[in-house]
């Protein structure tokens, strides 16, 4: 992505990598999983997230419980936490 990625925060199994200047890197080591955040900004910002075994083999690809075109993802609490982050209306106008 051309960046240099840079540890920006740490603390115990959470670390928050910046990538580059727009895109950024969340991992949580838990017992038994490992979750991931990736969150893009170009310039609307925008999260994919991932779950993975110890051996970082993927398990789950967390979808946000409400439609988004560009659906935000932190970690807070070994938690993935979803906001949504447009204001598109999905309501048909039929």
């Amino acid at each position: 992505m051309g960046g240099n990625p840079t540890v920006v925060y740490r603390d115990g199994p959470y670390e928050r990598i910046a990538l580059t200047d727009s895109t950024t890197l969340e991992v949580y080591k838990g017992s038994d999983s490992i979750l991931v955040v990736m969150t893009a900004c170009a310039p609307q910002c925008s999260s994919c997230a991932r779950i993975y075994n110890k051996e970082w083999t993927l398990i789950a690809t967390p979808q946000p419980p409400y439609p988004s075109i560009f659906p935000l993802a932190t970690i807070e609490d070994g938690r993935i936490v979803w906001k949504d982050n447009d204001t598109w209306s999905y309501q048909s106008t039929l």
